[in-house]
């Protein structure tokens, strides 16, 4: 019988939270999470657990957690991993819910002590009222009452994208770069080897929780699950609300590195690829096309989801108009002709030489001012043949008053509106310049890529998740 909770509100609302294997004299892993408790809403419903002291960082310390004298949502576990069944023991006696085991050296080693205690972990959880989470995992993130408990994690707007990972490292990534891109996080979890809970609990969670818009899973194996029941629970999930997974492990040698990391089985990425593609989830395959999927989908589904593949492009200067065109059209993303009525009214904007009115939109010299600028990208935007509009920008309109006026534009459609800033990559000023005009971009939650091979590849798998879902419509 499958005792596994279906409500998680109390692992990312906790109200009291143990700690055990505390010290104050360990400056490593775990450790480095106590102040951050010390700082937060959990300050005085916080227990500190271990047998050598009387008192850490001025709070109270427990030689058990049987003798806190407060029921207990959530304890996290660091201690040696031998000492782990024992502790784990206990916090079933207290009847834990939510047990966080931070510490690692279980079936990942490959040896069989590591391979034992995971069984003997697996066997004292089976008929208990606690669940385990880990081991070798960070646990649960909340964006909304600051519940993030990684080495680093900066404090972004809460939102609705909610995310599982295997990695802890891969944790703290997209928390970081979620603050710096602005993608806006609701609930997470850091679940290591998945030994008890695993990816298919937290993907029904997040499947049912109403405020959850767009899931985003980084996996190297179904942990205690097994690939049929994740497929029918994904099918469900992505009728709904996208489902964007990175896969680790796809090669024969990153496979092996997913081993030795969670204790990961391997198995073949073909079979994960055809799975995701038919229950219509996104696939894709390394950090960086992670992060930017994530944002693409979050900022455009569902109200900008694409009609279509068709593409239009604005921007001055010949080679970049060919160079965006090449790129997208490698996404599998079309560039078909304006109408007439367009070209006719780019005609009248444009001069006569050294430009193109068709598509891709090359403003020549004219097109530096931005006047000519928005106003081209007006017309294009407005073009029935045109689904998607991707306005690459030079180094000459990175300024805030440009963007404020593309918003303006953004506003005024429900086509995808996207802006690429390759230049500033490779420019300290143009970064420092964009500074100010992020914040517009962020407040007006309009969609940029300092990419154009990312802008490509995200905007074709939001295209991919159209079909998917046109292709489900009675």
């Amino acid at each position: 019988m499958d005792n596994k909770p279906n409500d998680f509100d109390s692992l990312f609302h906790p109200k009291h939270i143990a700690f055990i294997g505390a010290s104050e004299k360990s400056k490593f892993g775990s450790m480095l999470y106590l102040s951050a408790f010390k700082k937060s809403i959990w300050a005085n419903t916080f227990y500190p657990v271990n047998p050598k002291y009387d008192r850490i960082l001025n709070w109270k310390c427990y030689h058990s957690v049987l003798e806190i004298p407060f029921p207990v949502d959530t304890a996290y576990i660091s201690v040696k991993t031998k000492f782990i069944p024992e502790v784990l023991e206990e916090c079933i006696q207290k009847n834990i819910k939510w047990v966080i085991i931070f510490s690692s050296g279980f079936s990942e080693t490959g040896d069989e002590e590591g391979l034992r205690l995971e069984r003997c972990v697996k066997d004292l959880v089976k008929n208990s009222n606690t669940r385990v989470i880990g081991p070798n995992c960070l646990g649960p993130f909340n964006g909304s009452i600051g519940m993030a408990f990684s080495f680093s994690t900066p404090k972004g707007i809460p939102g609705n994208v909610s995310f599982m990972s295997q990695s802890g490292g891969h944790l703290n990534q997209l928390i970081d770069a979620g603050f710096r891109r602005d993608i806006r996080f609701r609930y997470g979890i850091s679940f290591g080897n998945q030994i008890d809970l695993n990816s298919i609990d937290f993907l029904k969670f997040y499947r049912k929780d109403q405020k959850t818009k767009i899931i985003a899973a980084y996996l190297e194996s179904f942990g205690s699950g097994n690939g049929y029941d994740f497929y029918q629970e994904l099918k469900k999930a992505t009728i709904n609300k996208p489902v964007i997974i990175w896969k680790g492990g796809y090669t024969s040698d990153g496979s092996r590195a997913a081993f030795s990391h969670t204790g990961a089985i391997s198995s073949d990425f073909r079979l994960w690829n055809t799975m995701t593609k038919q229950a219509g989830a996104v696939i894709i395959h390394d950090n960086e096309e992670f992060w930017n999927t994530i944002k693409t989908f979050e900022l455009l589904y569902p109200k900008y989801l694409p009609k279509g593949r068709k593409v239009g492009i604005v921007t001055p200067g010949g080679g970049s108009s060919v160079n965006t065109t090449d790129l997208f059209n490698s996404y599998n993303l079309t560039i078909p002709p304006l109408t007439k009525e367009s070209q006719e009214k780019l005609s009248n904007i444009l001069p006569y030489e050294n430009v193109n009115i068709k598509n891709p939109v090359d403003l020549g010299a004219l097109g530096f001012v931005v006047d000519v600028l928005i106003n081209c990208i007006d017309v294009v935007k407005d073009d029935p043949n045109i689904d998607i509009i991707v306005i690459p920008l030079w180094p000459h309109f990175i300024y805030s008053h440009v963007f404020k006026r593309m918003t303006i534009i953004q506003k005024t459609t429900q086509k995808p509106f996207i802006i690429c800033m390759p230049s500033i990559a490779d420019s300290l000023e143009l970064s420092q310049r964009f500074a100010s005009a992020k914040k517009i971009l962020h407040k007006e939650r309009i969609l940029y890529y300092f990419n154009l091979r990312d802008s490509a590849k995200s905007i074709s798998l939001l295209c991919d998740y159209a079909e998917f879902l046109n292709s489900k419509k009675i």
